[in-house]
């Protein structure tokens, strides 16, 4: 495909720049074939007059200096006579090959009438491939570029997630994606092109006169200088813009997404005001953006000015005072030259512009796919299997990578048994969740080890650890998709029975009979159509068709009224039965049939023990239950 758009170029820039030597043949070999030509005057003084008589003889008379005339023969006014370019001479005897019998002068004007057709028709053929490739090239492009988006950022730490906004990556899959197809696009059919027709151009207008070629175009240079700096202007401003729609994309995110909550406050005109600024901002950086590609337009209309100006008044005093031999056909070539290639520099420094505009789009995309992705697995790294001994926190302490003084764990030693459950209870921010994140390896320890049948969790793939792990977290999330896919999601390959089995475990079927279509209920945006404690049941179902070793709950029943959640908790003992479980609660009912509790306040353990025992012991647990009693 690169060669097409390629060989398409080549061809386009031929068959655009075709018309400037066609002119001066037209206008040399055909309008003035039979008019009289004036040559140099002579060094000793007089000149001569030539013509070509009906047959296509050179004719002509030697003026003295006095004025007195003379007849030059046949090879005389030949030889004063210009000679034909190369090519005007091709294009002759083409016509006369082609059209024998006919009058030479009319065969070639068919000739060059014939030559205009084709060379548009073959510019037509190669800017419609150009278009075609460039296009299909740009789409391609960025196709593969936002797969590789989502490969990134699915691969992506979950700090990386933490200091971005949602609203800031969707802009980025979105609109910053749109520029960069039209950045592709844009480089194909425009960048790229317009120099080659621009090339060619003046290559023709050389061929007809170097000399007018030269003096013409030794203004050219002083269109870069403008262009080349108001380009970088153009993409840092378009880049500040692409910024600020970011901005307003994740203001429309987030207004959206808690639309109930701003209706329940009452906030909908401080959101609209809000969104207002945001846009208000985005419009003022748009505006920085447009002016400055306004100015690089203004400053090509001045260069193609000042350009065609000094090319009219030197041209034409070259003619008239019969300098460097320049012929008026020549002059006429050259004009429809300037025309072939400014028309071009134009168009290429519009699309400069409009490419270093989007270009701030296509590198906001390659932040992305150049950003940070989770450490590779060590060398050598162990496949988890099943959990056959358990799972141990060694004197683990962890401290996230942005406040790195500030200890979230402290030295933590925990032992969950194969089989056996853990609950975690404690106040927020005391690092329950903290350590549900470094056992799925989200997060690497500070110091200390967390290891799995003995194996160091830095030694193993995250792939197959993650593989052997379920999570029910505080807030369900469901897909816009049907009910079986949301809980065949853990495990594609599993059969309808399977997933019937997991419903029925996860109580799901106490709600079934009301969804419309039963098990091919599509459940709506995030299960909008669901209550909170029945998509909590669709997500164990889920984790329980998984039928992992190692299960992690994290604050699953936080969100729930009394009967979903003791409807959830039913749920959650089945699905623990057997496998190693970490659950993390702040309602302490949720943790009552634990095997072990430990209770964790500023990143320490503090209490270890079953629930009855905790109770005895009148300690930090039991201060926790007597607030929630309280409380209630």
């Amino acid at each position: 495909m690169c060669a097409a758009a390629f060989a398409a170029m080549l061809l386009a820039g031929l068959t655009e720049s075709a018309p400037i030597p066609l002119v001066r043949i037209f206008f040399e070999d055909v309008l003035l074939e039979d008019k009289a030509h004036v040559a140099r005057p002579e060094t000793g003084g007089g000149r001569a007059v030539t013509w070509r008589d009906p047959e296509g003889a050179a004719r002509g008379v030697h003026v003295g200096a006095g004025g007195e005339f003379r007849p030059l023969s046949p090879e005389e006014a030949a030889a004063a006579r210009p000679d034909r370019s190369a090519l005007a001479r091709a294009a002759r005897d083409a016509s006369r090959r082609l059209a024998p019998d006919a009058d030479p002068t009319l065969a070639l004007l068919g000739f060059l009438v014939a030559a205009v057709l084709a060379t548009a028709f073959a510019a037509a053929v190669a800017t419609y491939a150009n278009s075609y490739v460039s296009k299909a090239l740009a789409t391609h492009v960025v196709t593969d570029l936002r797969v590789l988006m989502m490969e990134r950022l699915l691969k992506a730490p979950i700090s990386f997630f933490t200091r971005r906004k949602l609203g800031d990556l969707q802009s980025r899959f979105t609109n910053d994606a749109a520029l960069t197809q039209h950045t592709v696009d844009i480089f194909l059919s425009e960048v790229l092109l317009q120099p080659v027709v621009i090339l060619f151009g003046v290559a023709w207008a050389a061929y007809v006169n170097w000399r007018l070629a030269l003096a013409g175009f030794l203004f050219l240079p002083i269109v870069v200088v403008p262009v080349m700096t108001l380009g970088r202007k153009v993409q840092k401003r378009a880049r500040r813009a692409l910024e600020a729609m970011g901005e307003s994309t994740e203001a429309v995110s987030q207004t959206l997404s808690g639309v109930r909550i701003v209706k329940a406050f009452a906030a909908e005109d401080r959101e609209a005001t809000r969104f207002q600024a945001v846009s208000e901002d985005w419009r003022r950086r748009s505006l920085r953006t447009v002016r400055a590609r306004a100015l690089g337009r203004s400053v090509m209309d001045v260069t193609y000015g000042v350009i065609l100006a000094v090319t009219l008044g030197a041209g034409g005093w070259l003619v008239v005072r019969d300098k460097w031999d320049t012929q008026p056909g020549e002059l006429l070539s050259f004009f429809v030259a300037l025309g072939v290639i400014l028309n071009p520099l134009k168009r290429v420094v519009h699309a400069f512009h409009t490419w270093s505009e989007a270009l701030a789009g296509a590198k906001r995309l390659f932040e992305i796919v150049d950003g940070e992705v989770e450490p590779a697995d060590a060398p050598g790294a162990r496949d988890v299997g099943p959990v056959r001994r358990g799972v141990r926190f060694d004197r683990v302490s962890f401290s996230y990578p942005d406040t790195p003084d500030l200890k979230v764990l402290d030295e933590v030693s925990l032992d969950i048994p194969a089989g056996a459950s853990v609950a975690l209870v404690g106040p927020s921010g005391a690092g329950k969740s903290t350590l549900a994140d470094l056992l799925l390896r989200f997060y690497e320890p500070t110091s200390g080890t967390v290891t799995v049948d003995g194996v160091p969790l830095s030694e193993t793939s995250r792939a197959s650890l993650r593989a052997q792990v379920a999570v029910v977290s505080q807030q369900p999330f469901l897909f816009n998709a049907t009910l079986f896919e949301n809980i065949r999601y853990g495990r594609p390959d599993a059969t309808d029975d399977e997933v019937r089995a997991a419903a029925r475990a996860a109580l799901v079927e106490e709600f079934l009979p009301d969804l419309p279509a039963g098990y091919d209920t599509v459940v709506g945006e995030r299960g909008a159509s669901l209550s909170g404690g029945q998509m909590q049941r669709i997500t164990i179902a889920r984790a329980l068709l998984k039928n992992a070793s190692m299960m992690i709950l994290d604050e699953a029943t936080s969100n729930l009224d009394a009967r979903s959640e003791a409807l959830v908790q039913q749920a959650i003992f089945n699905l623990v039965q057997g496998r190693t479980a970490l659950i993390i609660a702040h309602r302490l009912s949720t943790v009552e049939r634990a095997d072990r509790i430990v209770v964790l306040e500023r990143g320490r353990v503090v209490e270890s023990g079953p629930h009855a025992e905790l109770l005895a012991r009148r300690g930090a647990y039991f201060r926790l239950q007597q607030a929630q009693v309280g409380a209630a």
